[in-house]
């Protein structure tokens, strides 16, 4: 059974994941609030964000999304440790090069001792 593949069988099973898609499709729009599909008020809604509203800081992107809310509550959890890395970013190439050196030398040390 494990390791047989089978087009026919393949090709089936995408034909029933089509209908399911299309019957779900169906109830979810029938069984929805009547969201307009087109006219004047329609706005993608992508966690707050407002395509048309300027973002101080973000005046490039008028009429993107920044992707700001969507992260929030991985950066609200890690608020301390994004604060301690940010004290580190100089924005220095030479201390980054220097960073990548010290790791270098370090992975090298621990593969010479215990590889």
């Amino acid at each position: 059974m494990f390791g047989y593949w089978d087009a026919l069988y393949f090709v089936l099973v995408f034909i029933v994941g089509l209908i399911l898609a299309y019957l779900l499709d169906k109830w979810a729009k029938k069984s929805g609030m009547g969201t307009r599909e087109v006219g004047e008020g329609t706005k993608i809604f992508i966690s707050g964000e407002d395509p048309e509203k300027v973002i101080p800081g973000f005046e490039h992107l008028e009429g993107s999304y920044t992707g700001r809310n969507v992260m929030w509550g991985l950066t609200y959890a890690l608020k301390r440790f994004f604060t301690a890395l940010r004290g580190e970013h100089t924005g220095l190439l030479t201390d980054y090069v220097s960073y990548l050196i010290i790791t270098t030398a370090f992975v090298m040390m621990v593969l010479l001792i215990w590889g």
